[in-house]
């Protein structure tokens, strides 16, 4: 009897310690470390990729990395835009998803400024695939010769949103939306 009893002692021990851990150790910093481990992959530059530039666009990171061409063709530093950019993609964190767009790029040889920029694959995203756009024709270019090589070229881009607010907060937030457009009209 006394085995018994201590083997039911034991076994609630056991499961009460496993709920604790469970508790301790949550399922959010699991999806994170995870990210954190996709993002790294994403961005490692990868010589046989079609792109020229990979760009990873979230609520808190914008990050660029250049796969090919790098001694011909940079990017320019433009830390003010990209703080914008973060600051749109905010907005639009009312769901957990990724998504990921091209746009391809063609510039002026003797310039390096944007002659032309056409999405090539579309994130089926609206607000998504107008913060591409609106983001790569921002991007200025420099070179070290006379003329600019390549002069077209494909931008990847990956969008991640994070769901930040509840349910409740979101339908707040788009009732208020709709009330002050109904009260203009």
């Amino acid at each position: 009897m006394k085995s018994v009893y201590r083997s039911a002692v034991i076994a609630v021990c056991v499961f009460i310690g496993f709920i604790v851990a469970c508790k301790t150790s949550p399922l959010k910093d699991v999806r994170e470390t995870e990210l954190e481990m996709e993002i790294k992959k994403y961005l490692a530059v990868d010589d046989s990729a079609p792109e020229v530039f990979r760009v990873l666009m979230m609520s808190d990171r914008y990050c660029v990395s250049q796969m090919k061409y790098a001694e011909k063709l940079r990017r320019v530093d433009d830390q003010g835009g990209d703080k914008y950019i973060c600051e749109e993609i905010k907005k639009l964190d009312k769901i957990d998803d990724t998504r990921e767009g091209i746009i391809t790029v063609w510039l002026f040889p003797d310039s390096g400024r944007l002659m032309r920029v056409r999405p090539k694959m579309l994130t089926y995203l609206v607000e998504t695939d107008k913060l591409m756009v609106e983001d790569i024709q921002r991007w200025n270019f420099t070179t070290t010769e006379k003329t600019l090589q390549p002069t077209q070229f494909d931008v990847k881009y990956r969008i991640v949103l994070r769901k930040t607010q509840s349910d409740d907060e979101i339908m707040k937030e788009v009732r208020e939306k709709l009330k002050g457009k109904t009260a203009s009209h």
